[in-house]
């Protein structure tokens, strides 16, 4: 590294300043939209007069426009100032909360849906997890798992407060509540802090020309060391086999966050009341922040896991745990239930978040990686939203939420397959464009030779 090291023993590394801001920035802005919305879904439901299909199709709006924001906001990483970037998208979910505490029609709902999908969340997932893996060589997944663990922190602090809000006070207070959240707590470390390479700061990356000699990560996945590139990526099996599995985690997490809390209470169709669960809000409120409690611990295990055991050992694990969590969830009106299904979750869903820039690092090298990174998070975000709508509307023909459980479970063993097998192609790639030793190879340029 650039510092000595003298210096470098008497102050931290500044990339742990980034991964402290990526926590604000995932802890408040992405919590409030996808953490926090699941506990709005009966009362908005109900006040409008709407679908649990419908609203379902607002959050899958969200979802869609972060699909194609995601291509724009993952390039835009690679060329443009963190800090303009992160400060805008804090902004922009202030903005867009307050907006949400006015809506009196379905179509508003939609318009701040589509709003916050193209800022705020394709934003904050891809600004904590590219940045960060641009200035960590060493640790990275325990310096990425760190940062998107605030989602879960986040989570565990205002889940309860939320659902206190919008008990107490109203559905429309809890979003104005959430918008100065966003704006005092997620500014100030991001706007202070970010920075897109460490040599933006005259530094190295953390443990960078360690890696390959002491392999200190322990981890069996033998680091990238040729410059792949999209050029090359984009015509390859091994690539698009990692993408596909990712597609499926983004079934899982679609249908089962924005279903969860209403899997366990109770929904209003149409003046008539569909018990689901029983539970009362509070109840669910509690178990979903334990839910959150839960992605705090996993989302930090899962990156270490990958830095010592590999990508093959986090994705089994990851698989069996969404499986097993899809079959909790068909049991609601039990108090196990519901609990069982945080826990596994907990655990499943830091694969959609820490593993697509872990797996890419791992897989391709770091070439590109805002542009890699932000298209496998887009088709990740595609694959959310067909299991929000597909859920709803599973849940408005079937006035049962276990079909839209039976659905996870099947995408659920697909991403296994999908992710296993494009682990094995990714080291044929590697070592077929390591044998070739041709420029354009190693420019990121040329055929694939798969």
């Amino acid at each position: 590294m650039a510092e000595t090291e003298g210096s470098a023993a008497r102050k931290p590394f500044y990339g742990w300043w980034i991964v402290a801001g990526g926590f604000a920035l995932m802890a408040t802005c992405y919590t409030a939209f996808v953490n926090c919305i699941p506990l709005f879904q009966t009362h908005i439901v109900q006040d409008l007069g709407i679908t649990v299909g419908q609203f379902n199709t607002g959050v899958s709006l969200c979802t869609v426009a972060a699909v194609f924001a995601s291509l724009a906001i993952g390039r835009l990483i690679d060329v443009w100032d963190a800090r303009i970037l992160g400060t805008f998208t804090v902004i922009c979910a202030f903005a867009v909360l307050i907006g949400l505490s006015r809506a009196t029609q379905l179509w508003h709902l939609y318009a701040l849906c589509i709003a916050a999908g193209t800022i705020v969340v394709a934003g904050t997932r891809l600004l904590a997890s590219v940045v960060i893996a641009n200035w960590f060589t060493l640790k990275r997944g325990l310096a990425v798992s760190i940062a998107l663990s605030g989602s879960g922190a986040g989570g565990v602090a205002l889940s309860p407060i939320t659902s206190a809000l919008i008990v107490n006070m109203g559905w429309r207070s809890a979003f104005t509540v959430l918008a100065f959240v966003c704006l005092v707590l997620g500014l100030p470390l991001v706007a202070a802090f970010f920075r897109n390479q460490p040599g933006d700061k005259g530094l190295s990356p953390y443990g960078a020309g360690q890696l390959e000699s002491a392999r200190a990560d322990r981890s069996p996945d033998e680091p990238v060391t040729i410059d792949i590139g999209w050029k090359v990526l984009r015509k390859s099996k091994a690539f698009w086999l990692m993408t596909a599995g990712f597609v499926m985690m983004g079934i899982d997490n679609g249908a089962i966050i924005t279903n969860a809390v209403s899997n366990m209470t109770s929904v209003e169709l149409n003046g008539t009341v569909i018990v689901t669960g029983g539970h009362d809000a509070l109840w669910a409120g509690n178990v979903w922040a334990f839910y959150l409690a839960c992605v705090i611990v996993f989302k930090v295990s899962l990156g270490a896991l990958y830095d010592r055991w590999g990508m093959r050992a986090g994705t089994v694990l990851g698989t069996a745990a969404s499986f097993a969590a899809a079959v909790a969830l068909c049991f609601p009106a039990t108090d196990a239930g519901p609990i069982l299904a945080s826990l596994f979750f907990g655990f499943g869903t830091c694969m959609g978040t820490v593993a697509p820039p872990l797996m890419t690092v791992k897989e391709f090298g770091k070439k590109d990686l805002g542009t890699v990174t932000g298209i496998v998070t887009a088709f990740e975000m595609f694959g959310a939203a067909v299991g929000a709508v597909a859920s709803g509307a599973l849940f408005d023909a079937y006035l049962s939420f276990v079909p839209a459980w039976i659905m996870v479970m099947v995408a659920t063993l697909l991403m296994g397959v999908f992710l296993l097998a494009s682990i094995r192609a990714a080291r044929g790639l590697v070592r077929k464009l390591g044998e070739a030793e041709t420029p354009s190879a190693r420019e990121g340029g040329g055929n694939d030779p798969r």
